[in-house]
């Protein structure tokens, strides 16, 4: 998809808890998808108050990643408002792409199974492309293996009603899947890049993803790494839901 196009109109539904981080995170997928502020709307969910925009009035939406765990003992009030926020997307006939959080979600949602025997550092994954791929609008024609951006405590182990899986790794069984005809989630986060992943770490490094010495290692790892393949996932997922709306002939 050429810079000079449209690139259409898009929601960021933003489940980060902290002013700091929900920037950062918009940050990186404005980057990373190349919209402006003005067509990627920043819709952050702090509240129970809170609701969603009419999702038909955008081409596609994107949700980020999320502290929550489904495999949390206790859902707070904001965590199940989330889930019912996330589920209207998740039905929704408007393209979705969910990452990390939403990976689990869909998964606890559509009667697949979450643990945590497949936690991945924050650092860099291969992930490696199913057959299923290959016929995938999202995905297919992407290389068989590539690196990606992960950091999370929980891992789906067994996939939605109706889900294709799309991508494997060895250090993690699920990496991408698509889980309806509208909605593809990605364990691995395609938004950031090198240094969007070197800043998130500030905002968590006490949450348990990483020790705080291994900063500057995990730091020099990915910024010796190729995540343009990863990365190109965005791109993809637009073009599709360009194509979709009409907006590309």
């Amino acid at each position: 998809m050429n810079d000079g196009q449209d690139r259409g109109r898009f929601l960021l539904v933003a489940l980060r808890d902290g002013d700091d981080v929900a920037v950062a995170e918009y940050e990186d997928f404005l980057r990373g998808t190349r919209l402006t502020r003005e067509t990627l709307v920043h819709h952050p969910i702090t509240s129970t108050d809170d609701t969603l925009p009419d999702l038909t009035e955008f081409d596609g939406v994107f949700i980020g990643g999320s502290p929550f765990n489904v495999t949390d003992l206790v859902h707070t009030e904001l965590q199940k408002h989330t889930h019912d926020l996330m589920y209207e997307v998740l039905v929704s006939p408007v393209p979705a792409l969910m990452l990390c959080y939403g990976n689990s979600f869909a998964a606890f949602t559509g009667g697949g199974r979450v643990d945590r025997s497949h936690p991945e550092r924050v650092g860099v994954s291969e992930v490696v492309l199913t057959d299923d791929a290959a016929s995938d609008p999202v995905m297919g024609g992407m290389a068989p293996r590539f690196f990606g951006l992960t950091g999370h405590k929980e891992s789906v182990v067994e996939l939605p009603r109706g889900a294709t899986l799309l991508a494997t790794g060895p250090t993690c069984p699920v990496q991408a899947y698509r889980a309806n005809r509208s909605t593809w989630v990605t364990q691995f986060h395609p938004e950031m890049d090198a240094e969007g992943i070197i800043r998130r770490m500030g905002f968590y490094m006490d949450a348990g993803y990483f020790k705080p010495e291994e900063v500057e290692e995990i730091s020099a790892i990915v910024r010796a790494t190729d995540l343009s393949h990863s990365e190109a996932i965005l791109d993809r997922f637009m073009s599709y839901c360009l194509d979709r709306s009409g907006r590309r002939s």
